[in-house]
């Protein structure tokens, strides 16, 4: 099965996921370094949690699971998801997972900005919202920089190997975002 473009950009396309790429998806999830940027370096995932989870996005009126695909390989390169959807309150939370042979060569903001696309102008949100562990600086530069803006932080709350870390929250508005395009 080839993928689904949903929302697509100059490098990147956001699509549904696709069976064939279960393996992939449990592979990153299960690499430790990649999983560490975002807390959850302690998850274990199988191929049938992998399944069951994109199964309960997929089901969901309220969540979305993408597949970020390159344009140029056609290969799958990371996931983008939207979770905690409210329609009456026009809210979102999301998050975005890269490969790490593709991180810093723009896929990661790219992707963020589609995910944005569709959540404000075809799903018609108002606010999306985000969290970064602070010492993930990198992650937060990219959000501020396509006009995510930092409104809080929950302190301590990621004890990693021996050291706690603040949980760095950001958003953006729809007008915000569609003034920046």
């Amino acid at each position: 099965m080839k993928y689904i473009k949903k929302v697509e950009g100059e490098n990147v396309y956001l699509s549904l996921s696709i069976k064939e790429d279960l393996e992939l998806y449990t592979k990153w999830l299960n690499d430790p370094k990649l999983n560490l940027s975002f807390g959850k370096s302690h998850d274990a995932w199988t191929l049938q949690r992998q399944e069951a989870y994109i199964n309960d996005y997929n089901d969901s009126d309220d969540k979305f699971f993408f597949v970020i695909v390159s344009k140029k390989t056609k290969e799958a390169i990371g996931i983008g998801i939207l979770y905690d959807i409210s329609y009456v309150h026009g809210k979102s939370t999301m998050g975005i997972l890269i490969d790490e042979k593709y991180q810093s060569k723009g896929y990661g903001k790219e992707a963020s900005k589609l995910l944005l696309e569709f959540a404000f102008n075809i799903l018609n949100l108002n606010n999306m919202m985000l969290y970064a562990i602070e010492f993930n600086e990198k992650a937060i530069e990219m959000y501020k920089s396509i006009g995510f803006k930092v409104i809080g932080k929950r302190r301590k709350a990621y004890p990693i190997n021996n050291q706690t870390y603040d949980e760095i929250y950001l958003d953006i508005l729809k007008e915000e975002y569609n003034a920046l395009k």
